[in-house]
């Protein structure tokens, strides 16, 4: 179909209309004119014919016909008269104005009977003829016709028409300048927002769209165009960051991603595809067949094509493809097609993921699952895994030999139905599977035969999202037997270690008790007379004597005897006078010992043979270092055995994570012997490793110590510096009795200050802890590694140090030089000395020198924050 300009379509429009409009007009008029001046006609007309008919009736009905003529001639004279006949009855005519019609029939004369008056038009004439019947009564005697002359009327007529038509082209050349006025008004902003719709279209949304005025719905147009272009550039906008983020995704992702046509013949794919099939540039992929050049084997094809015609995609399809060096990969193929009308594929969109590695490490994991079961299976000891429900998940062989049930039977059912004697140690799997604590019960029997005895380590799983319990059951019940002996041999070692001492005693006993009766003896002899009084005194006297003999054995049996351990509440402070006791006289004469029990009973839950065990060997170990170690030195030295409550707060478990409880009993050895190195401290516990000459030990004595210390759940800190003498701390959970109340001084509240403390200690774990905690009850604080660099430090900020935390043993320079340092630059410098040794002379000594108080290693937030605060108010 043909298309035409708005201006065209306006002024066609326009004359169109114009010229309908004027047509209409004139047809109309013409209409109304030409019936209303016929109508006219005819009442003229009739008028004469009933006056022509009035006027001859007489002469009719007289027949006489003379005058009709006359009568005709004269009417015949009036004005639209063209012509006049009169007739009878029968036609024929009578009178008429055309002489050459009298004798004649009238043409359409009126029935002897019409005695209506017609009238009608000749157009051929161009008349209005009237005809009129001549009647008296009804009765009929002739007819009369008269024929008016219509030209005036159409004369007059076809003037109007022409008149009209004028008109009308005036009308229409006026249109067509209207026309052409209004279209060039309105075509002109069109043709504006065609250009614009034109920019638009062709990505410029930066284009002026016009503004026309005074036509309300080209305005409207032009703010819904403006509105359009807003929204098509925002759209457009969101469209381009759409396809820049999705493209960026595109080249990004780590899945080869590509599109190919029906055939299969790639069309676009993004970086990881080709990284993947090892080609060098896109161009060197596109071009080629997914199908026929990349898939390994037709077999892989066929059904690929199986599963999309099926499916209509495929999704993580596992095959091999070739590379472009003809390296086999392994793949996962996610696909899908993109069909048209009709369900023809168009293209086919996917991604691929190189999976070979992941199934080489699948292979790997399946290969160390095997070897792990392999290694759990060969395991003597008993592993049972649980998950939450206490369902059995793993039961190993050395389970299946232990309670005589199949792993298929046990896997999937309830330990406590499988194995009844699990049952008393619920709450143990509770507590590790909620709350993710290992639980260790050492010599547990678990079997009906009582001299088999296991260890249960209950421990939570929680790796890899897996929940659960795993129980562990070793059989150490030849361990402990060997374990048993050697420590047998071990007391014995004591004993021999206190058998020279104790025969100097028991032969001091024996002489007393010997020297008594030797005494009575001779006076009896010589019958010296014996009084009431002198008699009982020696019997006093070697009553005293014996019964120092029967400690003193009853000590070493105690020691030395060899039976299963009961584990009840022991008093440390009765086992230490039990050890002081033992030692008086064995310990040689040079080492001074002294005791500081706790100032309450501190019971533990151990066994008392045991407890006394570990202070004896300590003892031993302490005045050897004083003694026989040392080799050209003069012996001697301090003993100190203290027994005090620690209290488990956060500093005391971050220095010690195997603290599981909240308060715990520090028995503290501390020597003046001849120290140790770091290396060889670290070896001290191993069985069999001794500092001391061949023969004089056997490296039992601390291996012992350590078992026994951990069996009770405790652990050991040592402090030792060459030539200075060496610090043992043994800590054993504290047993809360009913009705124990806490001891005065252990209350958990920290005491808070404020100030700048330096902190002088050149072991930096500690150094850095005591900043930690310092700072944490409000301190502000400066450390120093060492006695030289705390002067320092100490000269240039000695106005704001409110106290000095102070280590005694420094390399460059001692806590004790150090301190003298520091007093000659400030004489009321206020210190706080800190030491692994215990109080002992070289501690009293610098005390005595002006220094506040000592704070003994290792220490607490609470008992650090007590004693700064307690310097700085002194």
């Amino acid at each position: 179909m043909t298309s035409f300009r708005l201006r065209t379509h306006l002024i066609v429009y326009c004359t169109a209309i114009t010229l309908l409009l004027t047509a209409s007009l004139v047809i109309l008029y013409s209409h109304i004119f030409k019936k209303y001046a016929i109508s006219n006609l005819t009442a003229h007309g009739t008028a004469i014919a009933r006056t022509t008919a009035f006027a001859v009736i007489d002469h009719l009905i007289t027949e006489n016909y003379a005058p009709l003529q006359e009568y005709v001639r004269e009417s015949s004279t009036l004005v639209d008269i063209e012509s006049i006949q009169i007739a009878n009855s029968q036609g024929n005519i009578l009178a008429a104005s055309e002489v050459r019609l009298l004798g004649t029939i009238m043409e359409d004369g009126v029935a002897a009977k019409d005695t209506e008056i017609r009238a009608m038009i000749d157009p051929v004439h161009d008349q209005l003829v009237v005809t009129a019947p001549i009647a008296i009564g009804g009765m009929i005697f002739g007819v009369t016709r008269v024929s008016l002359s219509m030209k005036p009327i159409l004369a007059h007529l076809h003037e109007i028409q022409r008149n009209a038509a004028l008109t009308g082209l005036g009308f229409w050349i006026l249109s067509v300048v209207i026309g052409s006025l209004l279209a060039q008004r309105l075509s002109g902003p069109v043709q504006r927002f065609m250009q614009a719709t034109d920019s638009i279209t062709q990505g410029d949304f930066k284009v002026e769209i016009p503004m026309p005025r005074g036509v309300l719905e080209l305005e409207r147009f032009s703010q819904t165009l403006h509105v359009m272009a807003s929204t098509i550039a925002s759209r457009e906008l969101a469209l381009q960051n759409s396809e820049k983020k999705f493209r960026h995704l595109f080249e990004r992702a780590m899945e080869g991603i590509f599109v190919a046509d029906e055939k299969g013949e790639l069309l676009d794919v993004n970086p990881a595809f080709i990284s993947i099939l090892g080609a060098d540039s896109l161009e060197e992929i596109l071009g080629r067949n997914l199908f026929a050049n990349i898939f390994e084997n037709e077999e892989s094809f066929i059904t690929f094509k199986e599963l999309m015609g099926s499916q209509g995609f495929v999704k993580d399809y596992e095959l091999i493809l070739i590379a472009n060096n003809s390296t086999p990969i392994i793949a996962a193929l996610t696909c899908h097609a993109v069909r048209g009308f009709g369900g023809k594929v168009n293209k086919y969109e996917g991604l691929i993921r190189d999976i070979t590695a992941q199934k080489a490490a699948e292979r790997e994991i399946a290969r160390m699952r095997n070897y792990l079961n392999n290694i759990i299976e060969s395991m003597p000891s008993m592993l049972v895994t649980l998950d939450v429900d206490c369902t059995v998940t793993q039961w190993n062989t050395a389970a299946c030999k232990l309670t005589g049930i199949s792993s298929q039977e046990a896997i999937g059912r309830k330990i406590y139905d499988i194995a009844p004697f699990f049952c008393k140690y619920t709450q143990q799997v509770d507590d590790a599977g909620r709350n993710l604590n290992t639980v260790t019960l050492p010599r547990e029997q678990v079997s009906q035969n009582p001299e088999h005895l296991y260890n249960l380590t209950f421990f939570p799983l929680i790796a890899n999202g897996t929940a659960g319990v795993a129980i562990r059951l070793d059989d150490i019940t030849e361990l402990e037997r060997k374990e048993q002996q050697l420590r047998q041999a071990q007391k014995m070692e004591s004993i021999g270690t206190l058998a020279g001492g104790l025969a100097h005693d028991f032969n001091n006993v024996l002489a007393s008790i010997l020297g008594n009766l030797s005494l009575l003896q001779y006076k009896l002899k010589n019958h010296q007379g014996l009084s009431a009084t002198e008699l009982n005194e020696y019997l006093e006297r070697m009553e005293t004597a014996g019964q120092r003999a029967v400690d003193m054995v009853r000590q070493l049996l105690t020691l030395s005897r060899k039976q299963q351990t009961d584990l009840v509440p022991v008093d440390l402070n009765l086992s230490l006078k039990h050890v002081r006791k033992i030692g008086e006289n064995t310990f040689d004469k040079s080492v001074k010992v002294v005791e500081h029990p706790a100032a309450e009973p501190a019971y533990v839950l151990a066994d008392t043979t045991e407890m006394e065990q570990v202070l004896l060997n300590l003892c031993i170990n302490a005045v050897h270092a004083m003694t026989i170690m040392r080799e050209n030195a003069q012996w001697g030295g301090t003993l100190t055995v203290a027994i005090d409550k620690i209290t488990a707060d956060p500093v005391f478990r971050k220095k010690h994570p195997e603290a599981i409880g909240h308060a715990y009993w520090r028995i503290s050895v501390n020597d003046t012997g001849v120290g140790m190195d770091t290396k060889t401290a670290a070896k001290i516990f191993d069985p069999f490793f001794t500092t001391k000459e061949q023969g004089k030990g056997t490296g039992l004595g601390l291996a012992m110590v350590y078992n026994i210390v951990r069996q009770q759940l405790g652990f050991i800190d040592v402090y030792s510096e060459p030539g200075l003498g060496s610090t043992f701390n043994v800590y054993l959970p504290a047993l809360v009795r009913p009705g124990d109340s806490p001891a005065a001084g252990q209350s958990l509240d920290i005491v808070g200050g404020a100030g700048l403390i330096l902190v002088v200690d050149d072991d930096e774990l500690v150094r850095s802890m005591a900043e930690d905690v310092l700072l944490a009850v409000g301190y502000s604080v400066l450390t120093a590694s060492n006695g030289q660099e705390g002067v320092e430090i100490y000269r240039q900020h000695q106005a704001e140090i409110q106290a000095v935390l102070l280590d005694m043993a420094m390399p460059i320079m001692s806590g004790r030089e150090a301190f003298i340092e520091m007093q000659k630059i400030n004489p009321a410098v206020k210190v706080l000395l800190a030491s692994g040794f215990r109080k002992d002379n070289r501690v009293e000594e610098i005390l005595r020198l002006g220094v506040k108080d000592f704070l003994q290693k290792p220490y607490t937030i609470t008992s650090l924050a007590a004693a700064i605060k307690k310097v700085i108010e002194a």
